[in-house]
């Protein structure tokens, strides 16, 4: 009677081993080139997410299958196409910059495959769009709280932009915080250029400073950044300053401007500081425990844009791409660990929060609601 039972549960579990469905989800992310280090704190919150949860509630188990972009636009595409012709896989997460983002969304399109893109914020990655979608707010938003906050908030009304006029993310901010400054009465005295890679920026500084703006507008990543912070301290170039969600989004930006880097504001995501849902509050625990440091803004977006995939493919199943792509368009209310998101046609809904550098660490201001 024993070997019976023993054969029927063995042969139960083995009817259930065989009736699994491998989940596979690609995850396009830079972990080397010029912002490795956004794709490396992505890559964080995959992981945490994985770790978490690595079967779906049936049981089926998933498969990351991960690419690096090089940072590059064309990798990008290439690893796009890979995935969803070779691997075949449910829906792909990344990359982290608009400019490789929007080399890839055509790929998507074409192959009717969902691409969840968690932190590309210009808004031509998801315009005209149906199977793309963020779960960041985008530039048009992120820019015009700048603006607000620059205006009305703190009263400055001649504005200096340094951005970098090659890149896509950069464009659109620019584009967003002089619209909304205008509008409201400010006036931008001039505008400079700020190339990516570029070491020395005393002569578009000098120029700044030679106008008498009462506040900069700096839309740009971390790299130059930090180096505009410590070569405006160098001239005795002293103003608020006010970034986007790339600025402080790595800790080069600490480790090299140091306290050229204090009052900084950025326009961002979430800050542990901020209201925790429980999600939230479990991952800030579970990423200090593992990496030793403060909890990422990007490693929050990844892992959230994890989860809403994982479900939606919950609900859909692992082949049906098209009820997947519907489902994470039109999320409600999804309670991740970066808070409350609902999705309108792929476009994120979301609050936003304005975060200050004190003594190399993120200071928690205020939060914006949309």
């Amino acid at each position: 009677m024993k070997k019976i039972f023993l054969a029927v549960c063995l042969s139960g579990m083995l009817a259930s081993f065989l009736s699994a469905e491998t989940v596979k989800i690609g995850v396009v992310l830079p972990v080397s080139g010029a912002v490795g280090g956004f794709g490396d704190l992505g890559k964080r919150g995959i992981d945490l997410a994985y770790k978490a949860q690595n079967k779906t509630k049936k049981g089926d188990p998933v498969e990351i299958v991960f690419m690096d972009n090089k940072s590059d636009k064309i990798e990008s595409a290439n690893a796009m196409q890979k995935l969803v012709s070779s691997d075949k896989v449910s829906v792909v997460i990344g990359p982290m910059i608009s400019t490789n983002a929007l080399a890839m969304t055509k790929i998507a399109e074409d192959n009717k495959t969902p691409l969840i893109a968690p932190v590309a914020t210009n808004d031509r990655v998801t315009k005209g769009k149906k199977f793309v979608s963020r779960v960041s707010f985008a530039d048009s938003f992120q820019g015009l709280i700048a603006a607000n906050l620059a205006f009305q908030d703190l009263g400055l009304k001649r504005a200096a932009i340094l951005f970098d006029n090659s890149s896509d993310y950069s464009i659109g901010l620019a584009k967003s915080f002089r619209n909304q400054f205008t509008k409201l009465g400010g006036e931008i005295v001039i505008e400079a250029n700020a190339q990516a890679g570029t070491k020395d920026f005393k002569a578009q500084i000098s120029s700044i400073k030679a106008k008498n703006p009462d506040v900069l507008y700096l839309p740009i990543y971390y790299n130059e950044g930090a180096l505009i912070a410590v070569q405006a301290k160098q001239l005795g170039f002293n103003i608020p300053t006010i970034g986007g969600d790339g600025l402080t989004s790595n800790k080069i930006f600490f480790d090299v401007a140091k306290e050229a880097g204090n009052g900084y504001m950025v326009t961002d995501y979430y800050s542990t500081s901020s209201k925790q849902t429980p999600k939230g509050e479990k991952f800030i625990k579970e990423y200090e425990a593992t990496y030793n440091e403060p909890v990422s803004a990007f490693s929050v977006m990844l892992a959230d844009a994890y989860g809403i995939a994982l479900q939606a493919i919950e609900e859909c199943g692992a082949q049906d791409r098209i009820c997947i792509n519907d489902k994470i368009r039109n999320v409600k209310d999804y309670e991740g660990i970066g808070g409350k998101v609902s999705l309108i046609e792929g476009e994120a809904i979301r609050s936003a929060v304005i975060n200050e550098v004190q003594d190399g660490k993120m200071i928690y201001k205020t939060t914006i609601n949309p």
